[in-house]
């Protein structure tokens, strides 16, 4: 039974993302939440440091909160942020030890800190080691991937006015194809000239890459079988437009 800080959290988060697209709406704090919990899970038998699963939730379900790319500058820190629901409903159930835990993740689960980091040279030994920040992080980019990811990517695309494949776009990497964190560009914003050329850019510029920054066992797992639907994906609509293309040639 959920603790009465995490069904205040719930509700903190589905009113937030109550007014976001499908690509971050409260669905996908959702499937985040239940992912984080699952990875947690099956770290539990290894002998390393156990992840909290009060903060692994608790950071789950506030990971998006602070997205750059639906609020207005300046962006508060997430301990500004969550301040006063701490002193609301944090009372007893969370320690403060917890509280600066969960703000951390907040402010590091980013897809694009982290690849700004390792190309800096700044990840530390907390971003290498914390368990509760690597079911987060996995948890966010495994819902990016795979059959959610490919219509988070589509509707993204359609509120940012990006379409979905131009000719020019990249063919589907091969299956040994994962690159480095540190290659990674950063994640489109909610804007036209700067989301990408196409969804499918998308696709090469982010999600096929993805795999390779998994720090789980149980993310690399799963992000295995969600990148190979991606490549089927892209290869099949690579198929579909060459299909139309031959009405262009055929008229000429």
């Amino acid at each position: 039974m959920a603790s009465s800080v995490v069904l205040a959290a719930e509700a903190v988060a589905r009113a937030h993302h109550a007014r976001y697209d499908p690509s971050h709406d409260f669905h996908h704090i959702t499937r985040v939440r239940g992912l984080a919990l699952a990875i947690a899970r099956s770290l539990a038998p290894q002998p390393q440091p156990q992840p909290d699963p009060v903060v692994v939730e608790l950071a789950a379900l506030f990971h998006d909160l602070l997205d750059k790319k639906y609020l207005p500058e300046p962006i508060p820190t997430a301990r500004e942020h969550l301040a006063p629901f701490w002193d609301e409903h944090g009372g007893t159930d969370v320690s403060d030890e917890q509280k600066r835990l969960v703000e951390r993740i907040v402010e590091n689960v980013s897809y694009s800190k982290e690849v700004k980091r390792i190309a800096a040279g700044q990840q530390t030994e907390w971003h290498l080691t914390c368990p509760e920040l690597h079911c987060v992080q996995d948890a966010d980019k495994l819902d990016a991937i795979g059959a959610f990811g490919i219509m988070r990517c589509a509707a993204f695309s359609a509120i940012s006015n990006r379409p979905l494949y131009l000719p020019s776009s990249p063919a589907a990497p091969a299956v040994s194809d994962t690159a480095s964190p540190s290659a990674a560009p950063t994640p489109a914003a909610a804007t036209p000239s700067s989301a990408g050329d196409s969804a499918i850019d998308h696709f090469h510029d982010k999600l096929f890459k993805l795999e390779g920054m998994m720090k789980t066992a149980r993310g690399r797992e799963l992000a295995r079988r969600r990148t190979e639907s991606m490549r089927q994906f892209v290869e099949d609509t690579e198929r579909e437009w060459r299909e139309a293309k031959e009405g262009f040639v055929e008229s000429r």
